[in-house]
């Protein structure tokens, strides 16, 4: 994994506080401390899985296309990442020659299987929801900023 899956779930959570206001690339980079350019290439991302819906132009942005609590992490994580496996086992090519590469590639495969199905797992019972209410309660000002957006959805 890379800063891309940090970025895209600081950015969804970002989101979420925001509710359907339109956040725009400059304010998230400027929240994350990120350049403008890194986070659209995200949110393309994130787009495309849809996890957010984007507008151009003036009053343009991106907001989450549904609840914080249907988002998961392995979503976010399956729209960031890169189609191969987490390990990227299948990329080498050992010499068949060498009778160590005959069976490594299948032996990795087979043992670094298990932490990617385990991580996969985890992912997917933790949603943006969740990331959301522990930030709230680590950090007074994040607790507020949630407490105000419950009021908005409640109103609502």
């Amino acid at each position: 994994m890379n800063t891309r899956f940090a970025v895209a779930t600081y950015a969804l959570t970002f989101m979420s506080l925001a509710q359907e206001r339109m956040v725009t690339s400059d304010e998230l980079a400027a929240s994350i401390s990120t350049h403008p350019a890194l986070v659209r290439r995200m949110l393309s991302m994130l787009r495309e899985a849809g996890l957010v819906e984007t507008q151009l132009g003036p009053g343009g942005g991106a907001r989450l296309s549904r609840p914080p609590e249907l988002i998961s992490l392995l979503e976010v994580y399956q729209a960031i990442r890169p189609a191969e496996d987490l390990f990227a086992v299948g990329r080498i090519s050992p010499n068949p020659d060498c009778p160590m590469g005959t069976g490594i590639q299948a032996t990795l495969e087979c043992v670094l299987s298990k932490p990617e199905q385990a991580l996969r797992l985890a992912l997917g019972n933790v949603t943006i929801r969740n990331l959301l209410d522990e930030a709230a309660a680590r950090v007074p000002q994040a607790a507020a900023a949630h407490a105000a957006a419950q009021a908005v959805a409640a109103a609502q």
